[in-house]
């Protein structure tokens, strides 16, 4: 598969095959991620792989504390106040929510179903594989847009294995729970999960994958 198939096929996979990754492919798809380029080659990323028994006990604990209600206060604002948020942010979110609600057959209204579907995040959505991916707490936005280039590199590695992903900001409301698992340093700050593992094709969420906008609203070239 060529990098170009590979942007294309890449979207959020919310439900995995009961299939164990091999510890070497998890390894080889983090290690090959680090050809991502970095400002002054600074690689500012640090990656927390999560399998088995490891894995087991997150979930775990996070759905404790999600079904109780509790919440900590994140590190960094996840999605901007209503008071700020754009008009084009807002209704790509909503037509993301809508969408994705309308495919698994969830009212709005339906509140112990949405509930439920949320509570997915913190199971990883049955995905054997939880990675962490962390940034140094001195960068700037220039530092976060370098992890960002990783993370793509390894959703994309993730695809030539045969591998789906979905990246997960939800977790970045739990750092102190994280903190505490991961045993991450305090210069660093918790970005987001990433669920790893085989697609199950055959789950009617998985067919979810929300347009993207057309070139001429995003982008010009000046000549």
């Amino acid at each position: 598969m060529n990098v170009l198939d590979a942007i294309k096929k890449r979207h959020s996979v919310r439900a995995y095959l009961d299939k164990e990754v091999p510890e070497k492919v998890v390894k080889e798809i983090i290690e090959i991620a680090k050809q991502s380029p970095s400002g002054v080659n600074s690689q500012p990323w640090k990656v927390y792989a999560l399998m088995g028994e490891a894995k087991d006990n997150l979930v775990k604990d996070a759905c404790k504390k999600f079904d109780a209600g509790e919440t900590e206060s994140g590190e960094y604002v996840v999605y901007p106040s209503k008071e700020n948020m754009p008009d084009w942010y807002k209704a790509r979110r909503a037509e993301c929510g809508f969408g994705l609600y309308g495919t698994l057959g969830i009212e709005r209204d339906d509140m112990p179903r949405r509930i439920a579907q949320a509570r997915k995040n913190y199971q990883f959505f049955g995905a054997p594989v939880g990675i962490f991916i962390t940034v140094n707490k001195v960068l700037g936005p220039n530092g976060w847009g370098h992890v960002g280039h990783y993370i793509q590199s390894l959703c994309l590695a993730a695809v030539g294995k045969g591998l789906g992903t979905c990246l997960q900001e939800a977790w970045a409301g739990y750092p102190n729970l994280l903190r505490k698992h991961l045993n991450y340093g305090d210069d660093e700050v918790l970005w987001c999960g990433i669920s790893l593992g085989y697609e199950d094709v055959n789950e009617v969420v998985n067919t979810f994958v929300p347009d993207r906008e057309e070139f001429d609203v995003f982008a010009k070239i000046l000549k």
